[in-house]
């Protein structure tokens, strides 16, 4: 379980473990994203060539993402985006961006699942106080039906000059003065297998920003743009269900702890548990999350003594909320990865989201 909990438009809630931005406006003045005159492709589009690769670029300055490395300006074709709910990571400041192959759309059949088009790339660059640490890229790269073969993720680690980032395919630990963890190639398919699009934090839940600017990276600027195969009614709504309190806790959940703890994610074998939104989920009390959590048994209690996963009004007595608030390396610390902090203001979101709760009858 991880994030940064409240629904936000703007800033940062992993990717990418990792990784659009407006698709109109970020790079370029011109209104057609920086394509060249006449061309058909749209803003975030890369042009003829970018899409694919035979194996991982060995520096940052190789994958596309800017368009003058020494600058760090960022191509025209790569667009910022942020998602409505941020994955935790130890407050690390994030910024994140695609690229969507010329032409190309996404598959949006399953409004759920989100299918990304061969040749879409997806960055996300962690700091701390304006130093840059590292830069995750997953890209599509084939269409095989195996997920390790279909994409290929990497992760960057800035030089001290930043001058560059290289390849770091095992991962690093303590960047740059930092408790930063890089992690390994393996480290990002535990969680983005959890999707079957493998791609985390783009999606209709998390693009759906009524209120953000209209020149944001949104489900709605998308709609506008024809990015999408099968788009949504105008009228759909996709927000977290419930009262503010209930709606941040289970954004917070979604981003955090949906991927693993989903019917495809790695935790399911050992804890079936199901913390992801989905789509047409209008009622709280009647969501997969709420159903999975009050008043449900822990499938194997820890030391804690903890027997079921929330008890309405006693976050105490709550094992999500205790795990959650844990980071000491035990088994019992959510989640296991990633992470070396609490994320405090999550863990007041979902502990005034279990106060609330009514008593069970």
């Amino acid at each position: 379980m991880r994030a940064m909990v409240s629904a936000k438009s703007g800033a940062a809630v992993m990717a990418a473990a990792m990784l659009i931005g407006s698709i109109a406006a970020c790079g370029s003045s011109s209104d057609n994203g920086g394509n060249p005159p006449g061309s058909d492709a749209g803003p975030g589009d890369a042009g003829p060539g970018d899409a694919g690769t035979s194996g991982p670029p060995q520096r940052l300055s190789e994958t596309g993402l800017y368009s003058d490395m020494a600058t760090k300006q960022v191509a025209a074709a790569s667009l910022e985006y942020a998602p409505a709910y941020a994955l935790w990571s130890d407050a690390a400041d994030k910024k994140r961006w695609i690229v969507l192959p010329a032409g190309a759309r996404i598959d949006t059949t399953d409004m759920d699942h989100w299918r990304f088009p061969v040749g879409t790339k997806l960055f996300k660059e962690f700091s701390r106080g304006g130093k840059r640490l590292e830069t995750r890229l997953i890209e599509h790269v084939a269409d095989t039906g195996k997920l390790e073969d279909d994409y290929l993720a990497s992760t960057f680690v800035w030089r001290d000059d930043e001058s560059d980032a290289d390849l770091a395919v095992d991962g690093a630990r303590n960047i740059r003065g930092t408790d930063h963890d890089v992690p390994s190639r393996q480290d990002c398919f535990k969680c983005h297998r959890g999707e079957p699009g493998a791609i985390l934090g783009f999606s209709a839940i998390q693009l759906f920003q009524p209120s953000a600017p209209a020149s944001a990276m949104t489900l709605r600027r998308l709609v506008e743009q024809g990015k999408l195969t099968a788009p949504p009614a105008a009228d759909a709504n996709f927000s977290a269900p419930g009262d503010e309190a209930t709606a941040r806790a289970f954004g917070y959940l979604h981003a955090n702890c949906g991927h693993c703890h989903n019917e495809n994610g790695i935790a399911w074998a050992d804890n079936p548990m199901k913390l992801r939104l989905l789509v047409g989920e209008r009622d709280a009390a009647t969501s997969s999350i709420y159903k999975a959590t009050v008043k449900a048994r822990m499938d194997r209690p820890k030391t804690s003594g903890d027997e079921f996963r929330v008890v309405a009004g006693h976050p105490e007595k709550s094992g999500l909320f205790y795990r959650m608030s844990l980071r000491d390396g035990t088994p019992e610390s959510m989640p296991p990865i990633a992470t070396k902090h609490v994320d405090s203001d999550a863990v007041s979101v979902v502990k005034a989201w279990i106060e609330r709760l009514p008593p069970s009858p």
